[in-house]
């Protein structure tokens, strides 16, 4: 616990020394994810979409307690062709979006992704279906490891609308902070509605 505790430190530093600018409140209601999506907020978040520069606008990253503690991304629509989060690394390269992936391919689209965020040893598990603003999708969890080396714990939902991909991924160390907002997050999935804006 004394290392969580650290890491809430750092996670909080990291918030002040991204620069305000970077970081706005996404308060307690209605949030506007990528269109033509909203949900709707238990409480007040911190929207670091704008600090997290390799993720496109079409990739919201919200959080808590610092990114090193817990993230939660709303993303999409990705077309064909696009990419969640972009690589500097040309060795390398994005995974991206192919018309007529299957649910485990949407699933590994975003552990591929994860990966490449820096998140390690990333497995799914308990694919179980849900709904996206009525439309069918999948749920499912995740495990693995943090940069730090903590243990990770996470869950995701998947949707293919329309040819178009979107997710909510919710990422936390697995002690503590991972159940502590879990019930909010799960709020979160189940709010999602046509009405959104970019």
């Amino acid at each position: 616990m004394r290392r969580i505790t650290a890491l809430a430190a750092i996670g909080l530093a990291a918030l002040s020394l991204t620069g305000c600018a970077a970081i706005v409140s996404a308060p307690a209601g209605a949030y506007n994810a990528p269109s033509p999506y909203q949900v709707s907020l238990g409480r007040e978040w911190s929207d670091m979409s704008a600090a997290a520069g390799a993720t496109p606008k079409t990739v919201r990253l919200l959080t808590i307690d610092g990114p090193l503690l817990n993230r939660l991304y709303i993303v999409g629509p990705l077309k064909s062709g696009e990419v969640m989060f972009k690589s500097n690394v040309k060795e390398k390269p994005s995974p991206k979006i192919r018309d007529g992936m299957s649910a485990t391919e949407r699933m590994e689209f975003v552990t591929d992704n994860l990966t490449l965020a820096g998140f390690q040893r990333l497995e799914t598990s308990r694919p179980r279906p849900a709904k996206f603003s009525g439309a069918d999708a999948v749920r499912f969890d995740l495990t693995g490891k943090t940069t730090e080396g903590l243990d990770l714990k996470g869950t995701a939902e998947v949707a293919d609308i329309d040819g178009k991909f979107y997710a909510i991924i919710y990422l936390a160390p697995a002690e503590h902070y991972f159940s502590a907002n879990l019930s909010e997050v799960e709020k979160v999935m189940e709010s999602v509605h046509a009405g959104g804006k970019s």
